[in-house]
């Protein structure tokens, strides 16, 4: 079939008017414009907007002698407790104290009717005065008779009688002073009188009360100094020895520390816990700690040795890995470490660092190795993480 040209389109190799295109002139356009588009976002992707240096505060690996400590956890005992009884039965005629009280040595506690022994007294010394004339009677009757014995006048029998009257009658009045001695001592002991200082802690009596021989009137307690008793692990057994100087604190207490040494290290261990009772002597002469607080003593669990310190803040553990962000001409690199002995704000770390090296002690949150950072001053205030912080290009750190 022969398709007859349109009058509209031009014959073929006839030449165009003024503003004719060829039919392929739009899809030529088209393709340019995908093309150029293309390689705009090809470019932009190879050439991404560059970061700002993320802020950052630093300080220096320092070098000091270190010395490994280790706290644990007692309760602060008094040095003394004594439970104050009475030595003799009796009736409480006179109880002038109460609890929470500070006593002295020697202080009345409480005073018990005398009556009976007063009157157990007075007979003692009227039979011991009694005693006393007889013996005296017979010491001159001894004496007289060995005279006459002496010029045969009386027999064997009236000397030896005479010698055994006198023996007795001084028997007797030595029991009879032991009687009075006895009854002025229990009329000492109805006088109950504080062993020590200290403080009335509780008490067990009130007048009118009956009470047995060892019964209890007050427990009491020394804090002038205190102890505490701490479970020692045994890996730490052999750097403990007696009088070592610890540090403690108190939960209670918290801007309080004392300072004090051991002066027992128990050598059997707990079986079940593996541990060594340490006692603790705290002085405590202003009675600031009080018997059963909790306490958390330090102590000295190794040779002091020379270490490299840094701010426990520029340390980074993320997982199992601590490391710590080197500063480098303005870039950061990741160094890997192992940490020591901590040291209030510092601790020491192991690795390839060297002293006077700088690391990043704020602000490493979110860095990565090759990041650049700059270093603020001291007194710079550190921006807030997540902060919207814009460059003059716009662009938001990191």
């Amino acid at each position: 079939m022969i398709v007859s040209p349109s009058p509209d389109m031009p014959a073929p190799g006839a030449p165009c008017d003024q503003g004719c295109r060829p039919l392929w002139y739009p899809v030529l356009v088209f393709l340019f414009m995908i093309v150029t588009a293309a390689c705009s976002e090809q470019q932009a992707a190879s050439n991404p907007p560059s970061r700002p240096p993320t802020p950052v505060r630093v300080a220096p690996v320092l070098k000091q002698t270190v010395q490994q400590t280790v706290t644990l956890v007692g309760t602060v005992e008094p040095r003394k407790r004594s439970l104050v009884a009475s030595e003799i039965a009796g009736i409480v005629r006179n109880f002038p104290v109460k609890e929470g009280m500070m006593v002295k040595q020697g202080q009345v506690l409480a005073l018990l009717r005398t009556e009976t022994l007063d009157i157990q007294l007075d007979a003692a010394s009227a039979s011991q005065r009694e005693a006393s004339a007889r013996h005296q009677q017979a010491k001159r009757d001894l004496v007289r008779t060995r005279a006459l014995f002496a010029k045969e006048l009386v027999t064997q029998k009236d000397f030896d009688d005479a010698r055994a009257e006198e023996h007795a009658l001084r028997e007797r009045l030595s029991q009879l002073e032991a009687d009075i001695r006895r009854v002025r001592d229990q009329l000492n002991k109805s006088s109950i009188v504080a062993p020590f200082d200290g403080w009335i802690t509780q008490e067990f009596t009130e007048v009118g009360q009956w009470v047995e021989e060892g019964g209890e009137i007050i427990e009491m307690v020394d804090v002038s100094h205190v102890h505490v008793e701490i479970p020692l692990p045994e890996r730490y057994v052999r750097h403990i020895h007696v009088d070592d100087a610890v540090r403690a604190t108190f939960d209670g207490l918290p801007e309080f520390e004392a300072q004090g040494r051991i002066f027992s290290v128990v050598a059997q261990a707990d079986l079940v816990s593996r541990t060594f009772p340490v006692k603790v002597d705290i002085p405590n002469p202003s009675l600031t700690i009080k018997s059963g607080m909790v306490s958390r003593v330090t102590l000295q669990a190794d040779q002091p040795h020379a270490g490299l310190v840094i701010p426990k803040d520029a340390l980074v553990l993320r997982g199992n890995k601590a490391f710590v962000f080197l500063v480098k001409e303005n870039t950061v690199d990741q160094i890997p470490v192992t940490s020591g002995v901590h040291l209030d704000d510092f601790v020491e770390v192991n690795g390839t660092l060297q002293e006077g090296m700088t690391v990043v002690m704020e602000g490493n949150e979110r860095l990565f190795p090759g990041q650049p950072v700059r270093v603020l001053p001291a007194s710079a205030a550190m921006p807030a993480p997540g902060s919207d912080q814009r460059t003059e290009g716009g662009a938001r750190s990191p």
